[in-house]
């Protein structure tokens, strides 16, 4: 049985970093994705992302480090389907009671747990994911678009459609204090790198798409699904990877 080594990273006011695997600074289990937990003040709080679901614990003491219980979590937002962001969700929403947050085109695979649709059957095959991987069903609250708005306590997120990486892909625009800060899931990372994959769902126009409408938008900071995050001039990490698209190149794969 692995012991549990609580930690997580402060990265802005009320922004913590709660997990992260194999692919960011290892706080949690190797197959998480990073974990944001969203402070919205008024005694609100969102997770950001789930992990891969094998030991969703080590992300629930990290949790509690912060100074807060999982339980006082109103929310779990979820920018896409893949094991490694989404699988931990049934945990977190079993144990804690956090209401799970979706896009519209997701909404229906993570409520049955549709492997074939989340590329968990591809990825098994593949070696990504064990041959016993798990990817339980769970309920989801509320499914949302491009443009939507979700309040957390006095912060206030805007759900921005980002496909390509994966199908019903969506990030979240924080924007205070002259700030954009995005929590862009697997959209785009330091260094202005993707992460291209030969599954079902991973399509190339619509991943330069994607970039092209980051690019719009002047992003100061940039809170990736997994490596490093990035809190200044995070424009100019998004801006490399639109450029690549732009010339008929893909970027550098993470």
């Amino acid at each position: 049985m692995h012991r549990l080594y609580p930690f997580m990273i402060k990265v802005d006011e009320g922004i913590y970093m709660v997990g992260s695997g194999k692919y960011g600074i290892q706080l949690s289990d190797p197959m998480d994705c990073n974990v944001y937990v969203l402070d919205g003040g008024n005694g609100e709080y969102a997770l950001i992302d789930a992990g891969g679901g094998l030991e969703p614990e080590r992300i629930a003491a990290n949790i509690e480090r912060i100074g807060i219980s999982p339980a006082q979590i109103r929310y779990l937002l979820l920018t896409h389907g893949h094991g490694d962001h989404a699988a931990g969700a049934a945990y977190f929403h079993r144990e804690y009671g956090m209401q799970v947050v979706t896009s519209k085109e997701i909404m229906p695979w993570i409520e049955r747990g549709d492997r074939d649709k989340v590329s968990i059957t591809a990825a098994v095959r593949a070696g990504v994911y064990p041959m016993d991987y798990e990817f339980p069903p769970c309920p989801v609250a509320r499914d949302v678009r491009d443009n939507e708005e979700i309040v957390i306590g006095n912060a206030v997120l805007k759900v921005i459609d980002t496909p390509g990486h994966a199908r019903g892909h969506i990030a979240f625009l924080l924007e205070r204090d002259g700030k954009k800060q995005l929590f862009g899931g697997d959209s785009v990372f330091a260094g202005g790198k993707v992460v291209i994959q030969n599954v079902w769902d991973c399509i190339i126009p619509e991943y330069a798409d994607t970039l092209a409408k980051l690019h719009k938008l002047g992003i100061d900071s940039l809170f990736p699904g997994h490596g490093a995050f990035v809190l200044t001039e995070a424009w100019k990490h998004i801006d490399k990877a639109h450029v690549c698209f732009e010339r008929l190149d893909v970027p550098p794969n993470l």
